[in-house]
């Protein structure tokens, strides 16, 4: 009998460790609340590509973070944010997205973000500008602070999206009218 309340005990607490692991704050976390912090992510990264602020946007990442996109891959903040880096200093780059899709996991501590990409970027070989678009997923994990970090960004581009950009029309003068 002893032997199996001993087993019992242990299998109750490798139970709790096993729930707690699964929300370090040990409740159920309201999907809608995950849903907005997402979705606030999401509207600052999008300001951050803008502002082409490589720091800001590796901070969207954990240090373990893996991120694939336009035949580019990167294993970790340091390498993620030296694509980033690289990025932003093409005048033409630009980065505009959001989700269609945001899941909560049960548990409250994973979740991911699904959705549409348009990018605007100098072509090495040509040196146009191009345009191209696609379909994203992202994998987010709450981290020990509450906040929301991406752990697995992977990119698709369409290879029928991929066009370019035309040229911009040359600003016009606005005519001079007298006040008389």
């Amino acid at each position: 009998m002893r032997k199996f309340i001993s087993v019992a005990l242990a299998g109750a607490a490798a139970l709790t460790l096993t729930a707690s692991a699964c929300n370090k704050s040990g409740q159920a976390a309201d999907p809608d609340t995950v849903k907005q912090a997402l979705k606030a992510d999401e509207t600052k990264m999008n300001r951050d590509f803008k502002a082409k602020d490589t720091e800001s946007l590796a901070g969207h990442y954990t240090d373990q973070s893996y991120f694939v996109a336009g035949g580019t891959t990167a294993d970790g903040s340091t390498e993620i944010r030296k694509v980033f880096a690289n990025a932003t200093t093409d005048q033409a780059f630009e980065v505009h997205f959001a989700s269609d899709k945001i899941d909560v996991a049960p548990s409250g501590d994973m979740a991911y973000a699904r959705g549409k990409f348009t990018e605007q970027y100098t072509d090495k070989t040509s040196g146009d500008v191009m345009s191209s678009s696609g379909i994203y997923v992202a994998v987010y994990e709450k981290q020990d602070d509450g906040s929301w970090k991406i752990v697995e960004d992977i990119a698709a581009v369409d290879p029928a999206s991929i066009k370019p950009v035309p040229p911009k029309a040359p600003a016009t003068r606005a005519k001079m009218t007298g006040f008389g």
